[in-house]
């Protein structure tokens, strides 16, 4: 036997062929750990196969040790569920050099270890499924929920320490140093030893405080983690490192390491790995509940809705902020749009040529009304002997559309300016009907004059009087 007593493939010991006085014939190691070592054995009584687990020699030596292991032992064999590895014997096995090792004969279970199908699923896809990882959770659960009834303290759950038979049933094993809540006894050996694995001991653990339920539920959650990521929340160089991180440091989210983790799943972990055990879940019964009903969510492609207590001061971590990660995010942009400043009316800047026409605005002529038009002159006789007189048609230019109002400051339109060529023309018509009926005037006051006055001498009055008569016209 090896100096810590586990017997090793390559270094058969006589004493460790047989224990339990020969009835158990021990064929070939199953597999060890930093505590026990587990052996293939062979129940000669009962003709069966069994798993025996036999713990180190420095765990032996201790008397309080191995009368608490007896008692618990016990108590384990009790223990009746799908999901525990059923115990059938325990005891101790005497050597000739007075070294005592105790044992434990449980059922056997034909399968793989959490840690090897953990092991294979990173392998092939980086971490474990969400879906399997909740279902396992489960069943771990289920089992710690009977072990807790039966006030029993598992304080070593770990990959390790859970099988999968060949049907895909979850057991769970090693309760052998498990410790009766109500016996009072602290997690710690007399020699200062923590009892339990560093990667999955709870802060209460690692400080050496006494130990309940909620205990297993943490290790639980870093279980959790660690099938979800591939990775530990917490892991250093040494177990004082790694029991530092537990009591200090915060973990990691584990969709931050995998991202089709989600926040209902993200929450269910953190809430399990809270460092004060209040803020927990109560009971493995409750957490269990928690995780059906997370991975009933994983199913459906929902998200159900986390119930926790608020804890103040935990910020995004506490239960209820982590619950209001779990509502669909807005679709599209949520941020505050830009906002849309009118800018005043800037005038259009002239080309080199001046500023162009603008479009004719039509205006409807109002019902009952004719567009006014301007009229023609009117037309006079002409004297006897004298040659009609005609005025010009006015030159007219082509009309020009009136331009459309240009809004203003106001709210309001400018006023329209008035074309200078049509003003023009008519101005120009307006004269020419003035001129005429003057030059007419003027004969007709010729012709009487010369008919009351005939003489010679009264036309150069005449000529005068017409010539005054002319410039007052023109002045007006």
């Amino acid at each position: 036997m090896s100096e810590d007593g586990i017997a090793g493939v390559d270094q058969p010991q006589p004493q460790l062929h047989s224990l339990g006085n020969g009835r158990y014939v021990l064929q070939h190691l199953l597999g060890q750990g930093g505590m026990a070592s587990v052996h293939l054995a062979h129940d000669k009584v009962l003709g069966r196969p069994v798993a025996i687990k036999t713990l180190h020699t420095e765990l032996g030596r201790e008397s309080s040790f191995r009368e608490r292991f007896r008692r618990e032992a016990q108590a384990v064999a009790r223990l009746q569920h799908t999901n525990i590895v059923t115990v059938y014997d325990s005891g101790e096995e005497v050597f000739a050099d007075g070294a005592t090792v105790p044992y434990i004969v449980m059922e056997y279970v034909e399968g793989q270890s959490l840690r090897d199908v953990l092991n294979q699923a990173i392998a092939e896809h980086g971490a474990m499924p969400t879906e399997q990882a909740l279902k396992i959770t489960a069943a771990v659960l289920a089992a710690l929920d009977v072990s807790h009834d039966q006030g029993l303290v598992h304080r070593d759950i770990k990959p390790g320490n859970v099988m999968v038979n060949t049907k895909g049933v979850v057991k769970v094993m090693d309760f052998g140093i498990a410790r009766a809540m109500q016996s009072g006894v602290t997690s710690m050996t007399q020699t200062g030893m923590v009892v339990g694995t560093p990667q999955y001991l709870s802060p209460e653990q690692a400080l050496g405080k006494s130990v309940d339920a909620r205990s297993d539920l943490y290790s639980v959650g870093c279980m959790l983690f660690e099938l979800l990521t591939g990775q530990l929340p917490f892991d250093g160089d040494s177990p004082f490192s790694i029991a530092y991180k537990h009591v200090q440091e915060e973990p990691p989210a584990p969709s931050g390491l995998n991202r089709a983790v989600t926040p209902a799943v993200d929450a269910l972990v953190a809430r399990a790995l809270r460092k004060d055990p209040a803020h927990r879940f109560p009971t493995a019964e409750a957490m269990r509940e928690e995780v059906e009903r997370v991975a009933a969510g994983e199913k459906t492609g929902g998200t159900p809705l986390m119930a926790g207590p608020l804890v103040i001061g935990q910020g995004p971590s506490a239960a209820h902020s982590s619950g209001l990660k779990n509502f669909a995010p807005v679709p599209g942009d949520i941020n505050t749009p830009t906002p849309q400043v009118q800018q005043p009316y800037q005038p259009p800047q002239a080309g080199p040529y001046g500023p162009q026409t603008p479009p004719p605005a039509q205006y409807p002529t109002p019902l009952g009304q004719q567009q006014f038009q301007t009229p023609p002159p009117a037309q006079y006789p002409t004297p006897m002997g004298q040659q009609q007189f005609q005025t010009p048609p006015p030159a007219f230019a082509q009309p020009t559309p009136t331009p459309a109002p240009m809004p203003v400051h106001g709210g309001g339109f400018a006023p329209v300016k008035a074309n200078s060529g049509n003003g023009c023309s008519t101005a120009l018509v307006v004269v020419g009907v003035i001129i005429g009926v003057i030059i007419l005037f003027i004969i007709i006051i010729a012709i009487v004059v010369t008919k009351t006055d005939s003489s010679s001498s009264s036309l150069p009055s005449l000529t005068a009087h017409v010539a005054q008569l002319l410039p007052d016209q023109a002045q007006r």
